[in-house]
C-alpha cells in the first residue's frame, strides 16, 4: 500500500463513519410510525419562551401558541436583558413575563434555567420550550401530550426552518431536514434517543427540575446528554410540528453554525468517554449512537472527507478503496434526498443544491471558526440577528 493510499484512508474514514450512520438512520426513517397513546389523562404545559430582543418575531409565535393551547396551559416569556418591546408584546398576548437585567448572566442556558427556577411555584406537569421565532402548527399540544401520556419523559417535536426567498434561507431549510426530521425519525424507529433541539422540546416536570441548563453553546445538547447518561431516552414526535425563522444572511447563518459546532466539539470532549463507557457496560446502543455522532464530523465535512479520500484513492489506483468511498458519498446523498423528500421542500430548495460545492468550503471555514472559539474558551455566543422584514412575516 502506497503512502497516498494510506493518506486516502486517513482522510476518508471520518466521512465514511458518518455515511454509515446517516445512511442507516435515513433507511430506518421510512419505517417510522408514531405510537398512539392508549392512556387517558391531562398534561398541563408550561410554555417557556426565552427571548432576547425579539420584538420582530415573538408576536407571531405567541399567537400560534394561544390558538392551540388549552385553558390550563401557562405561557412564560423570559425577557432576557431586552432593550426593546419584547416584554410588553408578551404581556399583551397574555403571557407571564420574567424580566432579566443587564447585570445578570447572559445566554440562553441562563435564561432557560431562570425561567425554570421562577416556575417552581407554578402548577404544571411538563415544560414545553419554544424559541421566540418558532411558530407551532395546530394540534401541537395534543400531539405532545399524547407522547408524554404514552410514557415518554422527554420529547422533541419535528423542527423545520421557515421557507424564505434567499439562498441562505433555502440552505437553512435543507440543513434542517436532516437534523429536524430524518435523523430523529430514524433514531425513533431504532429505539435510540433523539437530540433535544431547544425549541420544540417538552420535558416532564420532575426531569426538568432535576437537571440544569448550562454551557455557553448548545445547552440543549448538553441537557440531552445529561439525560442520556441518567438513562432517559428522548423521543421524536413527528406530528408535533413547528417552523423557526432561518438566518437571513450568510453571516447570521454562519454565527448559528459556529455556535452549534462549538457546542458539539465541547460536548464531544466532555461526553464521548462517558458515553462509550455506558455503551460498553450496559450495552446501551443509544449511548453508542450518540458517541458516534459526537466523535464524527458534520454532514458537509463528511462529504468533503469522502471526496478527498476518493480523489487520493484514484491517484493511488486503489480502486477498491475508491469504490468504498463512492458508496459512502452515495449514502450521504441518499440521506440528504430522504430529508428533502420527507420535508416536501419546494423547487427553490432543490435548486439551492447547485451551491453545494461552495457550501462545503463555507462549512469548512465555519468548523475552523468553531474550533478557534473553543481554543479561546469563549463563554458567550450572541443571538441571531433579525432582519426587519421578519416583523411582517416575510421570509428572508
Amino acid at each position: 500500500m502506497t503512502v497516498i493510499a494510506v493518506l486516502a484512508i486517513v482522510l476518508g474514514l471520518p466521512g465514511l463513519a458518518v455515511a454509515v450512520q446517516f445512511g442507516l438512520l435515513a433507511f430506518a426513517s421510512w419505517a417510522y410510525r408514531e405510537p398512539r397513546a392508549a392512556a387517558s389523562g391531562r398534561i398541563r404545559f408550561l410554555v417557556l419562551v426565552p427571548a432576547h430582543n425579539e420584538e420582530l418575531v415573538i408576536a407571531k409565535g405567541l399567537e400560534a401558541i394561544n390558538a392551540d393551547r388549552r385553558e390550563d396551559d401557562l405561557v412564560l416569556v423570559v425577557a432576557d436583558r431586552c432593550t426593546d418591546a419584547t416584554a410588553s408584546i408578551a404581556r399583551s398576548h397574555g403571557a407571564l413575563v420574567l424580566e432579566r437585567g443587564e447585570d445578570e448572566e447572559p445566554g440562553r442556558a441562563a435564561a432557560r434555567q431562570a425561567g425554570l427556577e421562577h416556575a417552581r411555584a407554578l402548577e404544571w406537569d411538563a415544560v414545553l420550550m419554544l424559541d421566540a421565532d418558532s411558530v407551532i402548527e395546530p394540534g401541537f399540544f395534543v400531539a405532545a401530550e399524547a407522547a408524554l401520556l404514552d410514557g415518554a419523559t422527554a420529547i422533541q417535536a419535528r423542527s423545520e426552518s421557515s421557507r424564505g426567498r434567499s439562498l441562505t434561507a433555502e440552505a437553512s431549510v435543507a440543513a434542517f431536514t436532516l437534523q429536524g426530521i430524518t435523523l430523529p425519525r430514524g433514531r425513533a424507529r431504532l429505539g435510540l434517543s433523539v437530540r433535544l433541539r431547544g425549541t420544540g422540546m417538552a420535558i416532564r416536570r420532575e426531569i426538568a427540575l432535576q437537571h440544569r441548563f448550562r454551557a455557553p453553546a448548545s445547552e440543549d445538547l448538553f441537557f440531552t446528554l445529561d439525560l442520556l447518561l441518567d438513562g432517559v431516552r428522548c423521543r421524536h414526535v413527528d406530528s408535533a410540528r413547528l417552523r423557526s425563522e432561518g438566518a437571513d444572511t450568510w453571516g447570521a447563518f454562519g454565527g448559528q453554525k459556529v455556535r452549534y459546532e462549538a457546542g458539539r466539539m465541547a460536548a464531544a470532549r466532555a461526553y464521548v468517554p462517558r458515553l462509550l463507557s455506558r455503551a460498553l457496560r450496559r450495552g446501551d446502543l443509544a449511548a453508542l449512537d450518540t458517541a458516534w455522532f459526537l466523535a464524527t464530523p458534520p454532514f458537509a465535512l463528511a462529504a468533503l472527507s469522502l471526496l478527498l479520500g476518493l480523489g487520493l484513492a484514484a491517484v493511488a489506483s486503489a480502486w477498491t478503496l475508491a469504490w468504498v468511498f463512492t458508496a459512502g458519498i452515495a449514502a450521504l446523498a441518499v440521506a440528504l434526498l430522504t430529508g428533502l423528500i420527507q420535508a416536501r421542500v419546494g423547487l427553490r430548495t432543490w435548486l439551492a443544491l447547485l451551491a453545494a460545492p461552495w457550501y462545503l468550503v463555507w462549512k469548512a471555514v465555519v468548523q475552523v471558526r468553531a474550533l478557534a472559539s473553543i481554543l479561546r474558551r469563549d463563554s458567550y455566543y450572541g443571538p441571531t440577528a433579525r432582519a426587519a422584514s421578519q416583523s411582517n412575516g416575510e421570509g428572508s
